[in-house]
């Protein structure tokens, strides 16, 4: 059991899936084949052996372009632009074979954004600051806190309820765009409108799933949150992982924080802390 787990952990798991849809693939055309010989030999006798190679060419052909992804994603280097075959051909086909085999969609989903994260640092170059777009959900803000930050995002005040200050703080010191999205809609709405050179999305697996195919063919890196009070409310997010996939888009290390931004941090601070204390003297008074 040990073993099976770490063999389908990861992008295992989907490359998997995607196996044994090729193969299901080529029974489904030794099938067709089969079925229509007896008709072609009625035509010409030498029909069903030419129709016969050509489906095996054929075969071959879709055998080695999925051993060239799977070689993409396992070394991270370009051998075959592989993105538009995984997202539109491979994942679906991996999700039917998957639903047969009564495994739950979430891995799958988690299995696919392993594979498109792979693919993605092997085929992107540089992308310049400005161009790259941080996405959030809204549900990694605290819920208790009355700073709404998906209209603006200059409305939080540092308070370190959560972790969108340091968030904020880590695309200040790499100069990137940041936006804080409440659901697909207003996400794809955001992209349209910053026209991004490629992203780093946090969500789910259903949302990263859905948004690494809508974002098509916008390069996305996708990182999971983390759910300790269940979906869509006080999740979290792995910061070292959000900082690697925006060092490796940028290809360089963090700006120093400039003395402004580190004025507006400490602002930001002194003024919840004030607020704090107007709120006791409030409660103390009455």
């Amino acid at each position: 059991m040990k073993m099976e787990k770490e063999i389908l952990k990861g992008k295992n798991l989907f490359i998997l899936l995607s196996f044994l849809g090729v193969v299901f693939l080529g029974i489904v055309l030794l099938g067709c084949w089969y079925l229509i010989t007896p008709r072609l030999g009625q035509l010409q006798i030498q029909l069903p052996v030419v129709v016969g190679m050509a489906f095996i060419t054929i075969y071959l052909a879709i055998v080695a372009l999925f051993s060239l992804i799977v070689l993409s994603a396992y070394l991270e280097k370009d051998l075959i632009s592989a993105k538009k075959i995984t997202v539109r051909i491979l994942f679906p086909l991996a999700t039917v074979i998957g639903k047969l085999l009564r495994i739950p969609q979430d891995r799958i989903r988690a299995s696919f954004i392993e594979m498109n994260n792979s693919l993605v640092r092997s085929s992107v170059g540089l992308i310049p600051g400005d161009r790259l777009l941080l996405l959030l959900p809204h549900c990694l803000q605290s819920f208790q806190c009355p700073h709404r930050v998906t209209s603006e995002v200059r409305n939080c005040r540092h308070c370190g309820g959560c972790e969108i200050a340091d968030l904020i703080d880590m695309c200040s010191r790499y100069g990137v765009k940041m936006s804080i999205a409440t659901g697909g809609t207003l996400a794809r709405r955001v992209i349209v409108e910053t026209r991004p050179k490629a992203i780093v999305a946090v969500a789910c697996e259903r949302d990263l799933t859905s948004g690494i195919q809508d974002s098509y063919p916008i390069p996305v890196i996708g990182i999971l949150n983390e759910r300790p009070f269940g979906p869509c409310r006080d999740t979290k997010v792995d910061l070292a992982l959000v900082e690697a996939a925006i060092s490796f888009f940028l290809k360089a290390q963090p700006k120093p924080v400039t003395q402004s931004a580190a004025g507006e941090a400490r602002s930001g601070e002194r003024e919840k802390q004030w607020e704090i204390s107007q709120h006791v003297k409030s409660h103390s008074g009455s």
